[in-house]
């Protein structure tokens, strides 16, 4: 009998280190950003009182802001991030990061990724950077990222015509910079998996959407979550809760496709720590607001099942789950229909 205790002891022993040890190593959170002080473009653009107060808050020292490269290649190659790491990048080139945006950015040392789409700097639009502005950024620091050539609506492109996009933008990026950026963002976060077979042909290393969620080890490199910052969404409660979080570790994640073909679509994934199912919970929001849907849980499997189809165009699921460390874990997904 006791024998038996001992044996049984190591086996609940081996199980709770094989629990912790499923237990994701690093976290970093994206923020993503297009316009500064552009009123305008309320929906695209944070206020310059709402940017001051990000820069307050996120050069505190319990942040460790580093550029994207260092993260990705981090997670990659098995390294180790700091508690609360961040990244910073913005999309599109618009003139106000050349303006407002850099300018406060590289007076307090934040590392940023400038993503742009070649087309509208092709056509010299006032709106927009020229690339003096753009080799003049990157000669300060900036890293410059692809994103397209013509901003279009890639999932719905036909493959010639996204290999189009791509071999045009790199062949401008390859004579007006002397090199073709290694990470990539989707226009509008929108994706499919013909697009991501395609982007890892041609050697980009990573591709970033534009939902919310924190990185980590178990993301998908290709379509790796932002947290938007605008008007809106742009609150400094929403950058504290966000710039905290730690990543949730899921995989058999499903639909596999971003750009769904039955609606609704059937969504499930599993947790790398099902000690975390008990306070997870998942929403995912349309065009027509918030849908509703019956979450079950089956040990480390997590089954989305939704009571109605989704609207044509962008929805957006979000999983939260408060760990035992009081820390918010968060992943996120877009669907396009």
């Amino acid at each position: 009998m006791f024998i038996l205790k001992i044996i049984f002891l190591f086996i609940l022993c081996l199980n709770i280190s094989t629990s912790y040890a499923s237990n994701i190593k690093n976290s970093a959170v994206i923020f993503m950003y297009h316009k500064f002080g552009v009123d305008k473009y309320p929906s695209t653009s944070v206020t310059i009182d709402q940017f001051d107060a990000h820069i307050d808050e996120l050069t505190n020292k319990k942040y460790s802001i580093k550029s994207l490269e260092f993260i990705i290649d981090t997670i990659i190659n098995d390294g180790d991030l700091s508690e609360n790491t961040i990244g910073i990048s913005v999309d599109d080139a618009d003139k106000s990061f050349y303006e407002q945006g850099w300018p406060k950015f590289k007076h307090n040392g934040i590392p940023v990724t400038l993503f742009v789409n070649t087309s509208t700097i092709q056509k010299n639009n006032k709106n927009y950077l020229n690339w003096d502005q753009i080799r003049e950024l990157r000669d300060e620091g900036v890293s410059i990222g692809a994103h397209s050539h013509s901003h279009y609506h890639m999932s719905e492109l036909s493959i010639e015509e996204v290999k189009k996009e791509i071999e045009i933008s790199n062949n401008i990026f390859l004579k007006e910079l002397g090199e073709i950026p290694p990470l990539f963002a989707f226009p509008y976060g929108e994706a499919n998996q013909k697009i991501i077979s395609l982007l890892k042909e041609y050697k980009f290393k990573v591709a970033f959407g534009q939902h919310s969620g924190v990185i980590n080890e178990t993301s998908n490199l290709y379509y790796l979550p932002r947290f938007s910052l605008n008007e809106r969404y742009g609150g400094l409660d929403r950058v504290k809760f966000a710039a905290s979080a730690k990543g949730l570790g899921v995989y058999d994640f499903i639909p596999v496709d971003p750009t769904i073909k039955d609606n609704p679509p059937y969504i499930g994934f599993s947790l790398l720590d099902e000690r975390l199912a008990p306070s997870l919970d998942c929403f995912i929001f349309d065009s027509k607001g918030q849908v509703e849907k019956e979450l079950f849980k089956f040990n480390e499997r997590i089954e989305i099942r939704l009571k109605r189809k989704l609207t044509d165009g962008r929805s957006r699921l979000n999983c939260t789950a408060k760990g035992e460390d009081a820390k918010w874990r968060w992943f996120g997904h877009q669907f396009y229909l």
